[in-house]
């Protein structure tokens, strides 16, 4: 082989843990303690292995003064700490790998082995805005992966495809994205697609005109114009009308547009990111969905799995969410019992991440101090039948008549409402006004039903 390989660490016990595994491996290998060791050595090097701490320096900051100076060699970055954070941060500044410590010769080699036959350039450091909160997504090794890809699309300005399953934090993710962007200072605009009208949703993403339409009044600026110098997102946007797909393209190619109803083009600064829980690519062969938007907008694709498949993100979540909601609530709810925690990994929530959420808030609501010794998911599954997963009327009826005979009708009531509100804010992408004129009634009224369900840290629009 003979390729060199600097590993920079302040112990010196690792740094001879590293060189023995890829000397036998026919590497050669340099080593440093302090980041200025690094950079005098950096030249001579094909590729790094970097703690993400050195005493009082950071290996974060390392990788990125490399960057900055034009070094673009592949980068390791080694970290007892994989933080989501950690994660995005390293990824965005070009590193190759994020292992986590300790690690075995095997995985050290293979990613070695990786890093040299697929290098990358570095990725340009952005300055970064305020903590888009990337542990309420989790930390287990399939949300590292995505945390890797959040780090990349940050770093540069290509269109990312978010996709999974309803309540896997899509638009956490896009945050994530946009906060660690060099677009972090400008403001992030959602759009949600579902169940708009072409004409609606032309005038709710470019603007309007005076006297576009019926009750159009006055101009409007739409969702493009107000993301101006920042990042705008499509949640949805499967259920985007075919009629519009081909002016939505057209602003992709040069980000220009009309507003509904003038004729002189105008021009957008914006980032676009896109989001759905549908499959794309089976919309296109069915004709949904045009072949040539699907392939412009996934130039990034990353796809977030559901909470089911890495159950060992649930005692971080709910401890995450215990905390936020004794903020919230003014609870002082300590934590959760071992079986309350153990039934909750047996759970399949088929809500991800929002349902986990809106089970742990609900659960602070009612017990607010102590230890919560049940998330109320028996009665949950009875009402939206995702415990046997085909939602048939035979569960949802038994339930009604094991509330009956228990004296729990008005508590039946109460969750039937919960998870009414719940499938409305899904419907209508979190948009309160929306739902308010649905289920006709005042956006106070609505603000205090959510409150009363430890729902309203939920939405946000």
């Amino acid at each position: 082989m003979g390729e060199r390989i600097l590993v920079v660490d302040d112990h010196s016990e690792i740094i001879y843990a590293v060189r023995r595994v890829l000397t036998h491996q026919g590497y050669e290998v340099l080593a440093a303690t302090s980041s200025s060791e690094a950079v005098r050595a950096v030249e001579r090097v094909d590729l790094a292995v970097v703690d993400i701490r050195l005493g009082n320096e950071s290996g974060l900051e390392l990788l990125g003064d490399l960057r900055a100076a034009g070094h673009d060699l592949p980068v390791i970055v080694l970290s007892a700490h994989t933080s989501p954070e950690n994660v995005v941060e390293a990824s965005k500044r070009g590193a190759s790998e994020v292992l986590r410590k300790p690690l075995s010769q095997e995985q050290l080699v293979e990613a070695v082995h990786r890093a040299l036959r697929h290098p990358r350039s570095g990725s340009r450091q952005a300055g970064r805005g305020e903590d888009a909160g990337p542990a309420v997504m989790g930390s287990s090794a399939q949300m590292l992966e995505v945390f890797k890809l959040l780090g990349l699309a940050a770093a540069n300005e290509l269109n990312v495809l978010l996709t999974g399953e309803t309540g896997v934090g899509k638009e956490v993710a896009a945050r994530i994205i946009h906060e660690h962007s060099e677009r972090s200072r400008g403001p992030f605009v959602a759009v949600n697609c579902t169940a708009l009208p072409e004409t609606l949703l032309e005038a709710e993403l470019f603007g309007h005109g005076p006297g576009a339409f019926t009750g159009a009044g006055k101009g409007s600026v739409g969702k493009v114009e107000a993301a101006t110098g920042g990042t705008l997102l499509l949640d949805e946007i499967g259920d985007m009308p075919m009629a519009f797909q081909a002016k939505l393209l057209r602003f992709l190619e040069d980000k220009s547009y009309y507003r509904l109803g003038e004729s002189e083009p105008r021009h957008a600064d914006v980032r676009v990111l896109a989001a759905t829980n549908q499959n794309l690519a089976e919309r296109v062969d069915g004709g949904y969905f045009r072949n040539d938007l699907y392939y412009r907008l996934a130039q990034v694709p990353v796809n977030i799995p559901p909470l089911r498949e890495r159950p060992e993100d649930i005692p971080q979540l709910i401890e995450e969410f215990i905390r936020l909601a004794n903020r919230e609530l003014d609870a002082k709810v300590e934590g959760i019992t071992p079986e309350a925690l153990a039934d909750a990994g047996r759970h399949r929530w088929d809500g991800n991440i929002r349902e986990l959420r809106n089970a742990v808030y609900r659960a602070v609501a009612g017990e607010r101090s102590g230890t919560l010794s049940a998330l109320d998911m028996e009665l949950r599954r009875g009402v939206n039948g995702d415990g046997g997963g085909n939602g048939d009327h035979g569960a949802f009826h038994a339930a009604i008549s094991q509330a009956v005979a228990g004296g729990r009708v008005l508590e039946l009531i109460d969750r039937f409402e919960e998870q009414v509100l719940a499938a409305a804010l899904d419907h209508y992408g979190g948009n309160k006004t929306r739902v308010a004129e649905e289920l006709d009634m005042s956006r106070n009224t609505l603000r205090a039903k959510l409150r009363k369900h430890g729902m309203a840290a939920d939405t946000d629009s």
